[in-house]
């Protein structure tokens, strides 16, 4: 048995074209200016982080940024809501239901820990169906800190099974750099996937344990996560 941990956007779920709209209508209503999400590296980070990291990049005043922080947010599950389909199944990634479905037949805890918000992920779970496969959510809106919410994944692992897991027990999916070092503070196994805002260049010099295009590979990524 061992917890598995996931990231959710561009490692299940591609909606980066809705966050960037969703933020660009935002910061035009909010602060008169129409930026996009991809200005910054927001992979990995948590949703408040990169909001407050592109305010800060516009030149928005810290005081008025936190000022409106809370509103700013509450608006941006709104939309982001509205802004997604009924059926958004062509928004997930290769592989990903798939993997999963195949994990859930398995004895793992499954868990997703996110930058977005409980709103917002709602929202895609609702749309895509995927919400079903997971023992529980760690959200960055809560817990800001990837590795405390690691920390807080383990604390909820151990509550529902009695074990303590630790070392390569832990399990982390992720597209970003920050999920890989991540892992390292927990000497976590570490799969990267190269579907995300950073590139295969900058998630080998990170060194995972494995790397791969996507998550379509469902038999090897099984075998690596199996293997330790």
């Amino acid at each position: 048995m061992k917890l598995i941990i996931f990231d959710l956007d561009q490692t299940l779920v591609d909606f980066i074209s809705v966050h960037d709209e969703v933020t660009r209508r935002l910061f035009k209503e909010f602060f008169d200016i129409e930026p996009r999400l991809t200005e910054i590296d927001f992979a990995g980070k948590s949703l408040n982080d990169n909001l407050r990291g592109l305010a800060r990049l516009r030149d928005v005043p810290e005081d008025v940024f936190q000022r409106k922080s809370q509103q700013l947010l509450e608006s941006y599950e709104t939309i982001f809501s509205k802004s997604l389909p009924p059926d958004a199944a062509k928004h997930i990634l290769p592989g990903a239901r798939e993997l999963l479905n195949e994990l859930s037949k398995t004895d793992h805890i499954i868990a997703l820990y996110t930058g977005d918000s409980p709103g917002i992920v709602s929202s895609v779970f609702r749309a895509t169906g995927l919400g079903k496969y997971f023992k529980f959510c760690l959200y960055g809106t809560q817990v800001e800190a990837r590795a405390d919410m690691v920390r807080l994944a383990i604390k909820r692992a151990r509550e529902i099974t009695g074990r303590d897991f630790k070392n390569k027990e832990i399990v982390i999916i992720g597209d970003s750099v920050r999920d890989i070092e991540c892992g390292r503070l927990f000497n976590a196994l570490t799969i990267a996937v190269a579907t995300g805002f950073h590139s295969r260049v900058q998630l080998l010099a990170a060194g995972p344990d494995y790397l791969f295009e996507d998550l379509k590979d469902n038999k090897e990524i099984l075998a690596a996560i199996k293997r330790v």
